[in-house]
Parts: C-alpha cells; sequence; structure tokens
C-alpha cells in the first residue's frame, strides 16, 4: 500500500519579529500561548514596525490572529481590524507577566472566550 504524505498547514497564531530581536525576548509570549493550547509558529522579517509585522501575521494565519514584534514594542491584532490599530500593544520591556498575558490573550481569542487583563 502507498500512503501519501501531505504538508498539512496546522491553522496557528504567527508571531513574526524583526531581526533585531532574539526569541529569548518574546519567549513568554508563547509560553502564554502554549498555555491555552493554541498552536503558533515563528517568523522573523526586515520589517521594523510591530504594527506592520502584526498584521502581515494576522494575514499568514488561518486563524487570523497575529503578533508582531519590533525592537520598541509588540502589537496583536486580527485580519480584521486595520493595520494601523492594533487590538493590543505593549513595551517589549514590559515584565514577563505581560508578555505572557498577551500570549495567552492572542489564544484567548481564537477560542472565543475573556481576554486576561493586562497590568493588573
Amino acid at each position: 500500500m502507498i500512503i501519501k504524505s501531505y504538508d498539512l498547514d496546522t491553522p496557528s497564531i504567527y508571531v513574526i519579529h524583526c531581526n533585531d530581536i532574539g526569541l529569548e525576548n518574546f519567549k513568554e509570549i508563547l509560553w502564554g500561548i502554549e498555555e491555552e493550547c493554541i498552536p503558533y509558529k515563528v517568523e522573523n522579517s526586515e520589517i521594523e514596525i510591530s504594527e506592520c509585522l502584526s498584521h502581515e501575521a494576522s494575514l499568514k494565519s488561518k486563524l487570523g490572529i497575529g503578533i508582531g514584534i519590533s525592537s520598541e514594542k509588540i502589537t496583536l491584532t486580527t485580519s480584521k481590524l486595520d493595520e494601523n490599530s492594533p487590538l493590543i500593544t505593549i513595551d517589549i520591556n514590559d515584565d514577563y507577566d505581560e508578555l505572557r498575558c498577551l500570549g495567552s490573550n492572542g489564544a484567548r481569542l481564537v477560542k472565543g472566550i475573556e481576554l486576561k487583563n493586562l497590568g493588573g
């Protein structure tokens, strides 16, 4: 019997970061997404504007949720929002609880459940 192998593109939240930022700077975001049991994909880009990165990520995501990470800030958006009006924006240097909460909120958007409060 012959079994064909298909390269399936699992619906995921896309996280796109600028080349200046390494994984160690945003791993808490990924852990927040993981805690909610939603898959994610990470890519890097030459673009350095978080709003552009998150918008691009949301358009790539079959779930319509994207996170963009620049050297200064992190934005969370959906494919339905305007590129210049992300849903949530936080500073890249916020504490790890804020970063994890942002990741969790991205996953909660997929699930359609109440978002966690940032900064509290």
